[in-house]
C-alpha cells in the first residue's frame, strides 16, 4: 500500500474493506499490541466510515499516544498508516495527504481507541526543543508553546500572501513536530494561523515574535539598580552609610 493509499483509507470509506494484519498502541513503556480480531475489525470499519473528518484548532503539546494499523496484504516495511491520540485533549491527530496533517475529534472512534489503549503509559508531554519562523530559529524555543493557547479572533487577514510557517521540533518525533501543527505568521496584520483558526497577535507580543525573542515575559524589576549603585560591590557600601547618616541626621 503507497503512502497516497494509506492516507486515503484513514479520511475516505474505499470501495473494499480493508482488514487489519495488526495494530498497535505505543506509548513510554513500549507498544500493546492488539490481538482481538472483533476489535480490529470495528477499529478498521470505523476508520474507513470517518469520511471527511471536520477539522479542529492543534492543540496545545500534551501526553500522546502513537497508533500504528498494518492493514493485510501491505507489502510496506513499517505500519501502513499511523495516527496520534492525545487522551487529555479528546483529540486525534491524522495525515490527510502525503505532507499534511489535521487534528480531528475521534467521534465514533473514541471508545475503542480508549478500549485498545488500555494499560498503555502515553508518552510524556513533548517539551519544544527549536522552533523557526520562517526558517530562522528563534530564543527560547520552549516559550513559543504560548502560540497554542492564544486566544483572540483576528479581525483581519493579510492582503497579500505574507505568511510565515512556524515549525516546531520536539525531543521525540510526534504530532507536534510535524506538519499536523499547521502554524504561520502574518507580519503584517499580527495574525496566528492555527489550522482552522485565526488568532489576533498582541503588538507587545508580536514585537517579540517578529525579532525571533523568547515569548515568556520578562521578570524582576526593570528598574536598573546595578547602573545606579555603581555595582553590587558598592550598593553593600553606600546603601549602609546611607542608613546611618539618615538615623544621625535628627540629631
Amino acid at each position: 500500500m503507497t503512502l497516497s493509499a494509506a492516507c486515503a483509507l484513514a479520511v475516505a470509506a474505499p470501495a473494499q474493506a480493508k482488514e487489519l494484519s495488526a495494530f498497535k498502541a505505543c506509548g513510554a513503556a513500549g507498544c500493546k499490541t492488539v490481538k482481538d480480531t472483533a476489535l480490529m475489525r470495528k477499529l478498521i470499519r470505523t476508520v474507513e466510515a470517518q469520511g471527511n473528518p471536520v477539522s479542529v484548532p492543534t492543540p496545545a503539546p500534551a501526553a500522546y499516544i502513537r497508533f500504528e494499523f498494518w492493514v493485510r496484504g501491505d507489502e510496506a516495511q513499517g505500519p501502513s498508516f499511523v495516527q496520534y491520540y492525545a487522551p487529555s485533549r479528546g483529540l486525534v491527530s491524522l495525515q490527510t495527504d502525503p505532507d499534511a496533517w489535521t487534528w480531528v475529534r475521534p467521534g465514533d472512534l473514541g471508545p475503542l481507541l480508549d478500549r485498545a489503549t488500555l494499560g498503555v503509559t502515553a508518552f510524556a508531554k513533548p517539551r519544544i526543543s527549536r522552533v523557526t519562523i520562517g526558517g530562522k530559529p528563534v530564543q527560547g524555543p520552549a516559550s513559543y508553546a504560548r502560540l497554542f493557547t492564544l486566544q483572540g479572533k483576528a479581525e483581519s487577514l493579510p492582503d497579500g500572501p505574507d505568511w510565515q510557517p512556524i515549525r516546531i521540533v520536539t525531543g521525540r518525533a510526534g504530532p507536534w513536530s510535524s506538519n499536523a501543527a499547521t502554524l504561520e505568521y502574518s507580519p503584517s496584520k499580527n495574525v496566528l494561523w492555527r489550522s482552522v483558526q485565526f488568532v489576533k497577535v498582541p503588538n507587545a507580543l508580536a514585537t517579540r515574535l517578529e525579532a525571533g525573542k523568547s515569548l515568556d515575559a520578562p521578570s524582576g524589576d526593570s528598574f536598573p539598580w546595578i547602573l545606579l549603585l555603581g555595582g553590587a560591590g558598592t550598593a553593600a557600601v553606600i546603601v549602609p552609610g546611607t542608613f546611618l547618616y539618615r538615623r544621625r541626621e535628627p540629631r
